[in-house]
């Protein structure tokens, strides 16, 4: 008998197309709001998580829960900064779609969320500000994640840090904004880094973390919270910035070392004699640092558990971000 199915939503994006490459054994239907994989393969159908059956045919909604086990669910909207409303469409309707079509078929869920959620635990000092630039998004996260929690649909639920490249290659399909900053950094821009004492900088591979989510499915592992993070063992900022010039001058340039402040401690002034580009990164980099803080500094992580009981490899998160860095430069 042919196994059944796994639905992949967000297949184009950054971790679908990471989960693509894993995924082996079974086959894999996707479905895409519009255009095409990059790659040819994979089966697609056409559809809509925002509107009920995605937006589907009856005949054809109906064939994939006849034909679907397992479903993937990495479609979001992940830009940040947006009204509250605009994550309500995919990220929150979304997954009650993706819900409703799961009760259906008899599919286990596993879901894509953030480990930024963690900044909303309350129990960290710094609390997540309503005008972060994170706190739209990461609210919408974390209401797909108690959806699927009073749902009663078999699920795991996935929280990976910042992505970065492929963990050997450094390659993305689309830069994220560790690569935006570093970028930013690297030539030479970054007067300031805002971070709060005491946090780290934490990133993830970005096949590290379809490799998690794979392994589970391949185990058939439901019912379980992976926090794809480094935590205590992540770089500190002074490793990070260290890192970020030593890739700076293996490129040529000669770049002061920017000095790391408090959010708190930015000067108003000064902020607003930097180019409008210059200035978002440090109000965007203070956000960041701000969901690290709320979430107690040190993001909770899985990392070891995985090496251990999936044999997940052990990468080290200095080496995959030098190589993202190389392939950005490339």
């Amino acid at each position: 008998m042919t196994a059944r199915a796994i639905l992949l939503t967000g297949a184009a994006g950054v971790v679908g197309q990471a989960l693509l490459a894993e995924l082996t054994g079974r086959p894999v239907i996707c479905l895409l709001r519009r255009g095409r994989l990059p790659a040819a393969g994979p089966e697609v159908v056409t559809g809509d998580i925002s509107r009920p059956s995605f937006g589907l045919p009856p005949e054809v909604y109906e064939s994939l829960t006849r034909r679907v086990g397992t479903v993937i669910h990495s479609a979001a909207l992940t830009e940040w900064g947006r009204p509250a409303e605009d994550y309500e469409g995919v990220n929150i309707a979304g997954t009650r779609h993706v819900i409703d079509f799961a009760r259906v078929a008899g599919a286990s869920v596993h879901y894509i969320s953030t480990a930024f959620v963690a900044a909303l635990a309350g129990e960290a000092p710094v609390r997540l500000r309503p005008d972060n630039v994170t706190t739209n998004y990461v609210l919408s996260k974390r209401a797909s994640e108690l959806l699927l929690a009073e749902s009663g649909v078999p699920h795991s639920v996935y929280r990976p840090t910042n992505l970065i490249g492929h963990s050997t290659t450094g390659w993305t399909s689309k830069p994220q904004i560790v690569q935006l900053v570093a970028d930013w950094v690297g030539r030479g821009r970054a007067e300031v880094f805002p971070a709060h004492p005491g946090n780290l900088i934490d990133v993830v591979a970005q096949d590290l973390c379809a490799k998690a989510v794979a392994e589970a499915i391949r185990r058939d592992d439901v019912g379980r919270q992976f926090w794809l993070t480094y935590g205590k063992a992540a770089m500190t900022v002074d490793e990070a910035v260290e890192l970020l010039i030593e890739h700076a001058r293996s490129t040529g340039r000669r770049i002061r070392i920017p000095r790391i402040v408090h959010p708190a401690d930015l000067d108003e002034a000064e902020l607003n004699a930097l180019p409008p580009s210059s200035r978002r990164f440090v109000q965007v980099l203070g956000d960041v640092s701000e969901v690290t803080a709320a979430s107690g500094g040190i993001l909770p992580s899985s990392m070891s558990e995985l090496v251990e009981e999936y044999g997940l490899p052990e990468i080290g998160d200095k080496d995959a971000f030098r190589r993202s860095l190389l392939a950005a430069a490339n």
